[in-house]
């Protein structure tokens, strides 16, 4: 029976073409302009990808998120909208005046309105 039971199934159904598509979604790809993950498949650059992962990530520390917002400018909106960010580091990034950035404070700030709305 053991035999039968394939260890990645889906792999074998797919055509290999769909096979190099990243699985990885990221949120915050709707507010990064032509981030790692508006790119065709093929040309997504893995560190990239793992930059804005780690910048979304809410386990990530402040310390950190601040690295990545200050050497990662691509990684700003992903760190606006991060839960774990700090207000000194939210408003070091709206001083900033990018308009992704901006973009993703306004809708965390939306998030926190709803959830103390309820």
């Amino acid at each position: 029976m053991q035999n039968e039971m394939q260890e990645h199934p889906a792999d074998e159904n797919t055509p290999s073409s769909r096979r190099t598509t990243p699985l990885m979604n990221i949120p915050a790809a709707d507010i990064v302009d032509a981030g790692a993950s508006a790119a065709r498949p093929r040309d997504v650059d893995p560190a990239e990808v793992a930059i804005l992962a780690e910048a979304e990530d809410p386990g990530t520390p402040g310390l950190r998120l601040q690295e990545l917002a200050t050497d990662e400018p691509k990684a700003r909106p992903a760190v606006a909208a991060n839960p774990a960010a700090g207000p000194e580091l939210l408003k070091w990034l709206g001083a900033l005046d990018d308009p992704a950035v901006n973009e993703a404070l306004r809708r965390r700030e939306q998030a926190q309105q709803t959830e103390h709305g309820h």
